[in-house]
């Protein structure tokens, strides 16, 4: 199952916190198709998980992870990465935080 760290946990009630999105409101993870053979990794605030999603609550955030992607994640957790002044949310393997690998 898809994992969150506490750093992502802050940065996200972060985004929550600043962008006015109601406490309850969970953290979708879902494909995002980008052309006409690309997909990337969307991640958004939603009230409830969609028909078929993996619901878990980590670190005090409900987590929704679609069908599509859910088995791929399966080893791998959100954490965060700072670089030039900016933190972003990234995935990487489970078994390992030091080698994160950006999805974007």
């Amino acid at each position: 199952m898809l994992q969150m760290t506490q750093a992502a946990a802050t940065l996200l009630n972060e985004i929550r916190s600043t962008s006015e999105i109601p406490a309850q409101a969970g953290v979708r993870v879902y494909p995002e198709k980008l052309g006409e053979s690309e997909v990337s990794i969307g991640v958004g605030f939603v009230d409830d998980p969609m028909p078929g999603d993996q619901v878990s609550e980590q670190e005090g955030i409900r987590l929704f992870v679609a069908p599509e992607i859910a088995g791929p994640l399966d080893a791998t957790k959100i954490d965060v990465t700072r670089s030039d002044g900016e933190t972003q949310l990234i995935f990487c393997p489970q078994e390992d935080a030091q080698e994160n690998v950006s999805l974007n």
